[in-house]
């Protein structure tokens, strides 16, 4: 499906751009790897990709200030809130490619993503039915979720609902999105640290140490993927 938006928007020759964001907290844990594994797959296929974490920047959520619908200000379709997510958002617009992931948090995204989220699509939304969304064009699009329970497990934490919407507001602003699931994650390198009776922790680590590496390579051909 990728490709058929990639097609549409790439002109021949020009190279395509991946931008994956990095809701998690966590640089090097579960999705913070997978996000890198999806870059390299990309950056494989020759695209040009990179992988910004979030909480390297300092940025607040949507302010609500409505300037980017005054169709006669300087900031229509565009956020005018000024910090550190205004170039993450910028080269968010341009990217052929565009890779949202975060894990689940209270059964949602963290406030990392989320505040990422309101200002990425709000500055698109209009509110009437006369004219589309003022988003840039078509792009290939995926979200990216680790969770530490296992997927079936996930519908009774509403995963289905939470995945649904999100991907469904991603199509609204730019096309059929893709989506990675990564269940049963291990949370922390020591596990002795801390109290983790709810789960069998051998077990989770064994998990991890056997089947981690094989989603770290199907991230890999998931960003290969995105890009052909």
């Amino acid at each position: 499906m990728a490709a058929l938006y990639l097609i549409a928007t790439i002109a021949k020759g020009d190279t395509v751009k991946l931008l994956a964001v990095n809701g998690s907290p966590r640089k090097t844990m579960n999705t913070g790897l997978l996000l890198e594994k999806i870059v390299d797959g990309a950056a494989s296929k020759g695209a040009t990709a990179e992988c910004v974490h979030l909480r390297d920047l300092t940025f607040k959520g949507c302010m609500s200030c409505f300037h980017c619908k005054d169709s006669k200000g300087k900031h229509y379709g565009k956020c005018a809130v000024q910090d550190g997510l205004t170039p993450v958002l910028q080269k968010a617009h341009e990217a052929d490619v565009l890779v949202l992931g975060s894990p689940f948090y209270f059964s949602m995204e963290t406030a990392l993503m989320r505040a990422c989220m309101e200002r990425l699509w709000f500055q698109y939304y209009l509110y009437t039915t006369k004219k589309p969304p003022m988003s840039p064009r078509k792009k290939a699009t995926a979200l990216v979720y680790t969770m530490n329970v296992r997927e079936a497990d996930m519908v009774a934490y509403g995963k289905d609902v939470i995945v649904a919407r999100s991907k469904g507001l991603m199509e609204r602003f730019f096309a059929p999105c893709e989506v990675f699931l990564c269940c049963d994650t291990k949370q922390v390198k020591d596990y002795s640290k801390y109290e983790f009776d709810v789960f069998d922790v051998p077990s989770k680590l064994k998990r991890h140490d056997e089947i981690f590496p094989k989603e770290l390579e199907r991230a890999f051909d998931f960003g290969v993927n995105l890009v052909i």
